[in-house]
């Protein structure tokens, strides 16, 4: 009995070490040997969804934006800039020398003279983001889907010649292809084009990948796919420097203009635009091959000047400086004074107050039997004392703070003035889905 026992836990033995090895050591093997996955770009109806609504911009007004929006937190700076009253009646010269004490970009400079440009982008900041992010990533992509969706609204016959624009095409680079040029039809005065994607560049060709669509101003309507607003007149030095090279399928810049505009920073000696990692303020690049690039640069703008933001959709608040003291600008709630007392302008201590004397005042009395004073030397002021008084932190209650406040909150999307917002597809105000 006892060895059919024996022979029975034998048997066991044999069956368990023939299982197969854990389940955990499997999983782990593979995630060992897995390759890293490559970042993702966007496909071409993504790109056209996104480009959609600047494409048949006039060609500086259009490179402009694609710089500006790889540093969207300067355009929301700039955005809040312009609404100040002060500012919002600057024009020509003056904006411009108002503009050289602002440390923003040249591309950024430059859209302030269209406002309504720079506060769409400083709304849809998610759009402005995504949009940043491929002409880093995919700038040669980019140009080319610029170029389709202009190819596109041709075809349609929707993009022709008029008062406000003139529309060429042209050769660019060795290549010899044509090409579809975009000028203001006045060398004085621009006219931005708000349109509906889904009938200026005919019926939309991606279900799926409905176009982003910005409505026109309030009380404003479209007459055959467009709305033209109020020309605006062009400030000669912020104006020009900026191009499309379709050829090249990159963006130039005019390094004398650049440089007359970024007074205040490093010169430059390329003829080809150079994303500056220093005006992105610290926000993150969301592909590895871009922040491989620009991390060390990105990381010593953020350090010198970060500006924070939170939320979508212009929704941010900027941080400001640490130590900023305007006048007037009392101490930071929650910050106790530093010790020595009251530092006020020309200010002692007040009236009726006593002195408190310095520890340098007099010799700290020696432990020594001889010289301690007796316990019925001076007699010290009870706590019942009248009006004793003192500068420290606690001897009267605290006025509030005069510190700078946070900048308000980002407004809401312009495309609420007209009841819509981004939306794509349907070829209405009310069709597609609200991206």
């Amino acid at each position: 009995m006892f060895a059919r026992f024996l022979l029975q836990i034998g048997a066991l033995i044999v069956a368990v070490s023939l299982l197969p090895a854990p389940t955990l050591a499997q999983d782990t093997a593979p995630k060992e040997a897995a390759a890293p996955k490559e970042d993702k770009t966007l496909k071409k109806e993504e790109l056209d969804q996104l480009l959609a609504p600047i494409a048949l911009y006039p060609d500086d007004l259009l490179s402009n934006v694609l710089m500006a929006s790889t540093y969207p937190l300067e355009v929301v700076q700039a955005a809040r800039w312009v609404k100040e009253p002060a500012n919002a009646k600057l024009k020509g010269d003056a904006l411009e020398k108002a503009l050289e004490k602002q440390d923003w970009d040249p591309s950024v400079k430059s859209i302030t003279p269209f406002p309504e440009v720079l506060e769409l982008m400083s709304s849809e900041l998610e759009w402005t983001q995504k949009l940043g992010d491929a002409v880093l990533a995919q700038e040669a992509d980019v140009m080319d889907q610029i170029q389709f969706l202009r190819d596109k609204a041709d075809e349609a016959g929707n993009l022709k010649s008029n008062k406000e624009q003139k529309v060429t095409k042209k050769s660019s680079g060795s290549g010899g292809g044509k090409y579809i040029y975009i000028e203001p039809a006045s060398p004085e005065v621009v006219y931005v084009p708000v349109y509906e994607p889904t009938v200026v560049y005919g019926s939309w060709w991606y279900p799926a990948y409905p176009p982003y669509y910005w409505p026109p101003p309030r009380g404003g309507a479209f007459v055959a796919g467009f709305f033209w607003g109020v020309g605006v007149a062009i400030v000669p030095p912020l104006w020009g420097w900026g191009s499309c090279n379709w050829g090249g399928r990159y963006i130039n810049v005019n390094v004398n203009k650049y440089n007359r505009i970024n007074v205040n920073n490093p010169k430059i000696t390329s003829n080809r635009w150079q994303h500056n990692s220093y005006h992105r303020r610290g926000v993150k690049y969301n592909n590895n091959k871009v922040r491989q690039k620009y991390a060390k640069g990105d990381i010593r703008g953020g350090q010198k000047n970060r500006l924070d933001y939170r939320g979508h959709s212009g929704k941010q608040v900027l941080k400001p400086k640490d130590g900023d003291r305007r006048p007037g600008a009392g101490t930071k709630p929650g910050e106790r004074p530093k010790a020595g007392g009251d530092k006020r302008p020309g200010g002692g201590p007040k009236a009726g107050d006593k002195k408190r004397p310095s520890t340098a005042d007099k010799k700290r009395p020696s432990t020594s039997p001889k010289k301690q004073p007796s316990s019925g030397s001076k007699k010290r002021p009870s706590s019942g004392s009248k009006n004793r008084k003192s500068n420290n932190a606690f001897s009267k209650p605290r006025k509030s703070s005069s510190a700078r406040q946070h900048a308000s909150r980002g407004r809401s999307s312009m495309g609420g003035r007209g009841g819509g917002g981004r939306r794509g597809g349907g070829g209405g105000r009310g069709g597609g889905r609200r991206r």
